[in-house]
This record gives C-alpha cells, structure tokens and sequence, in this order.
C-alpha cells in the first residue's frame, strides 16, 4: 500500500502523555490525601461551628478576615459540647485543627498561623488556661501495658500458637509493638507481602521489616517512618520471627489481606488456618481490647497501648529519643515525651536520694540504714 493511501485508522494514536483533570477531579485528587480520620475530623468541626454560627445568627460565608478573627475569639470562649459542658483539652484542639484544615481548603488562610488570626489565638490560648483551672487539661495517654499484664497475656490461651486464633494474636502484639503501629493505622491494608524478611549481614540473625507505609506523621514523607525491625530469637519457637512465618505459612492464599478471619478447630497438620475473609475494622479496631479481657489484665487496653508501650520500654532502657523517634515514627521529641512517664522504680530511687539527704532518723532514734547520697546516685546513673 503506498504511504499516501493510509487512512488515519492505519495510523496508531500515540497514548496521551498527560492526564487531564476537570476542576472536579482536581478537587477529588487534592482531597484524597487526607485520611479518613481527618476527614471526619474536618466534618465534625465544621459542624459544630456551624450550629455555633446558627445559634449567632452569623453567616461567616463572606466575612473578611479580621471579622472571621473576632468570630472565632468569640466561637473559642463559647463553644460548648452538647450537654453545655466545656470539651476537654483533646476534643478542643481537634476541633481547632480540623477547622484549619477547612479554611486552608476553602478560604486559603490558616486560621492558626497567621498573624491575621492573632485575636483568635489569643482567645484559644486563654480557653486552654480555663480548662486546665478547672481540670480538663489533662489528655488521657494510651498506658503503656505494664510488665505483669504482659506476662499475663503471654502466658494465656489467647496467645496460644497451636490455634488460629491465639497465633494470630502473638502475630498481632509482636507486630504492633517492635514497628510501633498506631492503633488501627494501615491494619485494614495490611498484606503479607509488606513483611520483609531479611538476614543481618554480621550476626546471620533473621528479621523482619515493614513496609514503609504513609502514615499520619509521614504522609507526604519518602523517608521511613516505619523503620523498626523485628529479630529472630534462635532456638525460641515462639520468638518473633519464627511465629510470623508459622502464621504466613498458614494464611489462605485465596485471600490477599494479612489479618484474615481464622478457622475454629485447626491441627498442625492442616495447611491452611485461616478462611479466605479478612478481619472487619471493628474487629481488628478491638484485637487488644479483646485479648487484654480474655487475659484477665488489670485493665482494658487498647491497639495504641502496644504503641506506647514500645517507646515506653526502649525509653526505659535508655535508648535516646532520636533512636526511638526511627522506630516509632514521631517527628519530635517532644510527641515522644507525651508517650513516656517516670518508672515506679525510678521514683522508688528518687525517694531514696532525698531519704538519704534528708537522714531520717529511725523508731528508736538511731539513723535509718540508708546508703549514701553519692552511692544512690551512681545507681540511679546506671539505670538512665
């Protein structure tokens, strides 16, 4: 066929380089990068500064600036939960943050850091000295889960190996607590391909590492936010590692998720334990919940209670803020130290220094047999 008899069917189409959006799916893909969290968040906030609004009479839409300042001062010192009570620290900051998120959307200004808003932030910073005189400052911290509650469940049926159920709970906790996993952050997208599993080149020690997934502190972050690693204890079958592999061993390849519901009556034997069905959120939301119950804790705890109780443990054992923050994932120290607290032992020390000083004398007038000042302090060195 000669070239000038070619149609423009004879002729290929090259793919199109560029992916064009309409101001539609401009907006859907700016929006996806917020998570489900912060969207619900965003909504809440925007809600309750809404029915502040209405109860006003104000319609804020095409206020300026400084009016929106003012309103916000006011919406700060009246703003009421719906039993007309003051919210508490958390609740108020959540708030405050999710209405930021809207008005950088909407209106492009950031309603905490722009010096525009000053009066506002002047109002909210006077809200937080309210509720901290009337004791509603303090935020809850997800406890850590203490040394004999850990024994406890270790020791349980719940954490038993030879079941579906209880070998995927010591997956669960090992997994949680050495990647330092926030509560039900990533679990629902979990795949088994996401643990990796390598070979220390100087010790020969297995372990695993995960996935770097984008997470609340690293969303937008290529660096790792997730850069715990999980190692092999040699000769322990119930070790981390070697529990992991049983349980992806034993995983229905049917089913691509790692939290997958386990089977009811399993045997060594049997290939596969668990059915080709992932967990539900609620389920995987309630995991630590469910096994601290059925282990007879001394409390209730939650999946974040394994986060904390990460930074917890290395924080005790000394490991310096900058090593835990790769583990963990916290940007600052200072979100590190809303994790840790002073050990019991630690205060026991403390008490013993000043007891020491202070040279109590004991029930018959003699000086209680204290040791020195100096000698408490050498230990009180060796345990930081």
């Amino acid at each position: 066929m000669d070239a000038t008899e070619l149609t423009s069917e004879d002729v290929a189409t090259p793919p199109a380089r560029f992916q064009l959006f309409n101001d539609e799916e401009l907006a859907s893909f700016i929006d996806s990068a917020d998570s489900d969290n912060t969207k619900k968040q965003i909504k809440y906030s925007v809600s309750v500064f809404d029915d502040y609004c209405k109860q006003a009479h104000i319609d804020y839409a095409d206020l300026d600036n400084a009016a929106l300042d003012v309103l916000l001062s006011k919406f700060y010192a009246g703003v009421r939960n719906k039993q007309g009570k003051l919210y508490s620290k958390k609740s108020i900051q959540a708030i405050r943050f999710g209405l930021q998120r809207h008005f950088l959307s909407q209106r492009g200004v950031d309603i905490v850091k722009s010096q525009e808003f000053s009066v506002s932030s002047k109002a909210f910073k006077a809200l937080l000295v309210t509720l901290k005189q009337q004791g509603k400052a303090v935020v809850n911290k997800h406890p850590p889960v203490s040394k004999p509650d850990m024994d406890r469940i270790q020791a349980s049926a719940s954490l038993d190996t030879t079941t579906a159920s209880g070998l995927q709970n010591k997956v669960f906790i090992d997994t949680m607590v050495y990647f330092a996993n926030r509560g039900m952050e990533n679990l629902r997208v979990m795949k088994p391909e996401d643990f990796l599993l390598q070979t220390e080149a100087e010790s020969g020690r297995e372990f695993y590492s995960l996935k770097d997934f984008g997470t609340k502190n690293h969303a937008m972050d290529d660096t790792a936010s997730q850069g715990g690693r999980m190692y092999e204890i040699q000769g322990n079958p119930r070790g981390p590692v070697a529990t992991l592999k049983k349980y992806l061993d034993k995983l229905n390849p049917q089913c691509q998720w790692m939290w997958q519901r386990p089977k009811k009556m399993v045997t060594e034997d049997v290939s596969v334990w668990y059915d080709n069905s992932p967990l539900g959120r609620d389920t995987l939301q309630n995991m630590m919940k469910k096994i601290s119950m059925a282990a007879g804790c001394t409390k209730v705890y939650t999946n974040h209670c394994l986060r904390a109780t990460t930074v917890t443990l290395l924080d005790h054992a000394g490991c310096v803020n900058r090593d835990i923050m790769t583990v963990s994932g916290h940007r600052s120290e200072t979100s590190i130290k809303h994790y840790v607290s002073t050990s019991e032992g630690k205060k026991e020390q403390m008490s013993d220094i000043i007891s020491a000083t202070l040279n109590h004398p004991g029930p018959s007038g003699s000086t209680l047999n204290m040791p020195r000042p100096s000698a408490i302090f050498r230990h009180f060195d060796a345990h930081e």
